[in-house]
């Protein structure tokens, strides 16, 4: 049986604003006064909680020019391009979890702008707060990818100095998953294309990638050209040579004082051989360091490694010491007598 509620009051809530000739509500039944009004306000929170995360954190494509107009071809290949960043991010953030889909609400007079809107299908309730969270952090992960392809110009992060300059310019909780989705060949390929697209328009003088909570990420016109990025092949290609800076300890088997001469160690189990000139190693000797077959020697050591096409592997082809760490003297046969 299904009750109907014509009371003015629901759990202590007003109903006055409801129109009185409206048809009554119809609840389940055996619901007490508080799941009611739970079923009456949980909604308007949640749409109240949406309303405020939109007002900080919408995301937006705007054209800069001056002639109010924008070839379609420009139009649909950046939102496309657009799309493409956005979906990688939210594969990245959620582990291919929640699905969305990108609309656009409005076009502004003057530049165009386009209001996109993500919405969650895999979520229980779209308006949850913890789907409004996942929506801020997708949105910061975004804004992130398109701030360091402007600082980086499309090259890949790599180093440990390329991600100290990447935490200056993003600073977000969302840091390294932002790192990681800029770093992908097709997202960054997606926003080269996308730069490309409006440079080829002359009536596009500028491109904004705005998330809300920040500053807009802004690509000039006057620089479209430096942020078209075209390496992505020589990404792929495997270097010739590499270089490594490890911890070695070396034992000496052995020795020649002469500059530029050959020594012999055993590294790891292996036997290796380098020339000792101008390197840290010489200069203890200069100093009246006194070495012996035998001996270990603690150092940090370049080792170059050359690519070998036949077995898909590197080789370590040459050794030297870089910095001297400490130096450990052979056992020596105590004395019968």
């Amino acid at each position: 049986m299904l009750h109907k509620y014509t009371s003015a009051h629901v759990g202590g809530l007003s109903t006055r604003r409801i129109r009185l000739d409206a048809p009554p509500v119809i609840w389940p039944e055996g619901l007490c006064e508080k799941q009611l009004c739970n079923l009456l306000v949980e909604p308007i929170k949640s749409l109240v909680l949406q309303k405020e995360i939109n007002m900080k954190t919408k995301m937006k494509i705007k054209f800069e020019g001056q002639t109010h107009q924008i070839d379609a071809n420009t139009l649909i290949n950046v939102l496309l391009h657009y799309q493409n960043v956005v979906n990688k991010a939210n594969c990245e953030l959620s582990g291919g979890s929640k699905n969305i889909e990108l609309k656009i609400n409005a076009l502004e007079k003057g530049s165009f702008v386009i209001d996109v809107s993500v919405i969650e299908s895999a979520i229980k309730h779209i308006f949850s707060s913890e789907g409004m969270a996942y929506l801020a952090s997708l949105y910061a992960v975004v804004d992130g990818t398109y701030k360091l392809y402007k600082k980086f110009k499309g090259r890949p992060i790599k180093t440990k100095q390329d991600k100290e300059e990447a935490k200056t310019v993003i600073g977000n909780a969302e840091y390294n998953i932002s790192i990681n989705v800029y770093n992908q060949p097709p997202v960054r390929e997606a926003i080269s294309k996308s730069i490309e697209t409006a440079d080829t328009d002359i009536n596009v003088e500028g491109l904004s990638i705005d998330c809300g909570e920040k500053e807009p990420t802004v690509f000039e016109k006057k620089n479209f050209k430096d942020y078209i990025y075209t390496d992505f092949d020589e990404e792929n290609i495997i270097p010739n040579e590499q270089e490594e800076i490890v911890d070695a300890l070396l034992t000496i088997i052995a020795l020649n004082f002469e500059a530029g001469s050959r020594w012999q160690f055993i590294y790891n189990g292996f036997k290796i051989q380098m020339i000792v000139k101008d390197d840290a190693l010489m200069k203890k000797i200069d100093e009246g360091e006194r070495f012996g077959k035998g001996d270990a020697i603690r150092v940090k050591m370049k080792i170059v490694k050359r690519y070998n096409p036949t077995y898909k592997a590197y080789e370590n082809k040459s050794y030297k010491i870089i910095e001297f760490l400490d130096h450990i003297l052979a056992p020596r046969q105590k004395d019968v007598f």
